[in-house]
Formats: C-alpha cells, sequence, structure tokens
C-alpha cells in the first residue's frame, strides 16, 4: 500500500523560497498553502510554480493551524525563525527552517523544548552534504583514515559578496543586525561550523576567542541599516583539538573556501569546491592523493535534507540534520565568538549557557 503524501505549508516567498519549491515535488511533497506577508510575491510563487491548488495567507498562524499540512517550512528573516517555528511545534506540525536557526541561545533552547515536547521533528538546513569533498571527507574520517584529529582550519572568503548589500539588494535585512543576528559570522558562518563539527563528531568547545570587523564603504540608501560584521576571525578549543575560522564576505582576495583537517593519520584539505587532498605517511613514505569534485559528487542539499525528514516523520528515521540540539551547539558558539568581540577577551562555555 503506498503511503500517504504528506502536505507541507511555506512560510516566506522570498528569493530562497524558490530551493525549496523546487525540491517538494522531487521529494513527494505536496503544497497545501505559501504565506508571506506581501501576498503579491506568495501570489506569484504561486503562479510561477504552477500551485494552483495551494492556498495563499499572508498570516502564518493561519497557516499552522491548517490541518491537511504535516510540515512547515521556515524561510524567512533570522528574527522571525523561533516565533514561526514554536507556532508551528504547538499546532503539532513538523518543521523545517532554514539557517541561522535563531538569534540567541534562549530562543534556541525553547525549541529545543518544544520539539520534544511535542515529539515532533525539526531540522534546520545545512550544507553538511551540498559539498563533494565534504562527502568524500566524512568517508575518509569514517574509515580511520585521518585518526585523532587535533587541528581543524577554515577559510571562506568572498570579494565583493554582502547580501543585501553588493548580492541578493533586495533583501536588506541580511545588513540588519536586529533581524539577521549578525553579519558573515551568521550567514555563511554557521554553515562551515555545521559542516565540520559534524565531520569531528560534535566535540563540546570549551572556549573562543574571536575579532570582528566592519569598514567597507556600501551604496545603500542614508535610511538604510548596515551594521553587521564583515569579517571575523575564531580560535575556539574543544579539548585537545583547536578549531580556526576566517571568514570575509568583502574582501581584496580572490574568492577562496578551504577547510584543512589535520590527524594523527592523515591531513584532509578541501579547496574551492573543486578539489579534495589527503595526506599521510601511513604504511609507507609520505604522499598525497588529489581528487576533483564538484556540487553533483554530493546531494542536492534540499532533497537530501527533505527526504531524510520525510522518512523520520515516517518513523525511519536515518539520522537527520541539522537537529534542533546541533542548532544550539552552534549558536551557543556563535555567541561566544559574538561576546568575545566585544569584550575583548575570550569567552568560556558556561559563560553563555
Amino acid at each position: 500500500m503506498a503511503e500517504r503524501r504528506l502536505g507541507v505549508g511555506l512560510i516566506g516567498c522570498g528569493d530562497i523560497s524558490k530551493a525549496h519549491l523546487k525540491t517538494y515535488p522531487a521529494v513527494g511533497l505536496d503544497v497545501v498553502a505559501l504565506c508571506d506577508v506581501d501576498a503579491t510575491r506568495a501570489e506569484n510563487r504561486k503562479k510561477e510554480f504552477g500551485l494552483e491548488r495551494a492556498a495563499v495567507l499572508t498570516d502564518y498562524r493561519q497557516l499552522v493551524r491548517r490541518d491537511d499540512l504535516d510540515l512547515v517550512t521556515v524561510a524567512t528573516p533570522v528574527a522571525l525563525h523561533a516565533p514561526m517555528t514554536l507556532a508551528a511545534l504547538d499546532a503539532g506540525k513538523h518543521v523545517a527552517c532554514e539557517k541561522p536557526s535563531t538569534l540567541d541561545i534562549g530562543e534556541n533552547k525553547a525549541i529545543v523544548a518544544a520539539a520534544e515536547k511535542a515529539d515532533r521533528k525539526v531540522i534546520f538546513f545545512s550544507s553538511r552534504m551540498r559539498w563533494g569533498a565534504s562527502v568524500m571527507a566524512r568517508q575518509y574520517i569514517r574509515d580511520g583514515e585521518v585518526g585523532e584529529i587535533y587541528r581543524v582550519e577554515v577559510t571562506h572568503y568572498r570579494s565583493r559578496g554582502r547580501p543585501g548589500v553588493d548580492i541578493i539588494k533586495d533583501a536588506r535585512w541580511f545588513a540588519n543586525r536586529k533581524l539577521a543576528g549578525g553579519g558573515m559570522l551568521m550567514d555563511m558562518g554557521q554553515y562551515f561550523m555545521d559542516m565540520v563539527f559534524d565531520l569531528t563528531g560534535w566535540p563540546a568547545v570549551d572556549r573562543v576567542s574571536a575579532t570582528t570587523w566592519k569598514g567597507f564603504p556600501h551604496d545603500l540608501p542614508a535610511d538604510a541599516v548596515c551594521d553587521v560584521e564583515e569579517q571575523a576571525t575564531i580560535f575556539a578549543r574543544a579539548g585537545q583539538t583547536t578549531y580556526t575560522f576566517d571568514f570575509a564576505n568583502i574582501a581584496h582576495h580572490r574568492p577562496l573556501r578551504r577547510i584543512t583537517i589535520l590527524g594523527t593519520r592523515g591531513g584532509i584539505v578541501m579547496d574551492d569546491d573543486h578539489y579534495f587532498t589527503y595526506f599521510t605517511e601511513k604504511g609507507g613514505p609520505w604522499r598525497q592523493t588529489t581528487h576533483r569534485t564538484d556540487w553533483r559528487d554530493g546531494t542536492d542539499g534540499n532533497q537530501h535534507i527533505y527526504a531524510d525528514l520525510i522518512q523520520a516523520i515516517r518513523g525511519k528515521d536515518p539520522g537527520i540534520g541539522t537537529t534542533p540540539r546541533q542548532a544550539l551547539a552552534i549558536t551557543e558558539i556563535t555567541q561566544m565568538a559574538y561576546r568575545s568581540a566585544a569584550e575583548g577577551r575570550e569567552v568560556l562555555r558556561d559563560e553563555v549557557r
């Protein structure tokens, strides 16, 4: 007997909504309703994707109370993630929410508690499986080819890529700390944190030192808010493992994306989405092996996440991510970093919990 198709409601019909709407039919989700404070924007998405039967709403509280949907996607500015996710859980719905999970630790803890009380699944979108090199790294680490990991370095530079300023210019909320929670660290930074902490087994980060910087000019209107960091550098310790993160969404530098993982049996370098290199002396003289990968060697990020979530909803939990507790760990590290940068000192985990 065929399993019943699940109904989904989408809150937020901005640019990122297109990625979700493209994925729904591929994983067998029926779009029941679209919601946006701008009804015209929601109607345009409905027409664009041929969703003749989908209702259009402007109040997310009406959407989550519908009896004909099982799952709610939250694709709104970060400041709205917690209230919308909590409302959906209170209405007995499962939730797929964009990252970052929340503005602060308190909101994230509330989602953890609500999800467990409601016995509903909540996931936040991550980049773990979108990059072919990270899929390869996962296998090498699981097979013991890296050994005990003691050092992780992440560098990500954009030449000119400030959301709401240089790119995605109609989404100015990205540049507003009150709505976005922060800049490069909250945006791309959390993707990389999710990836490397997942690869290294989600260790408890004990302490963080960080700096942030903002100062490049922009051409936004005089009344526009632009108060988020453009650069962040973080040094984090988890037991005997150290992590460094260096992020910039505007820099006089070529675009760069590099992850280095060093262990007692081997090392991994993932470069610019395309190259995976493994270094080792195991079993003989020092050697390196390089593979060229691309996005297609990974999976479609949204499709993979939704497929796993659907299986989890059906009671066949394959292990979904990012979970509320994992998101909470990332939020704690992020807030430790912001506090360290503001106060000019190392911040311990117990200070923010």
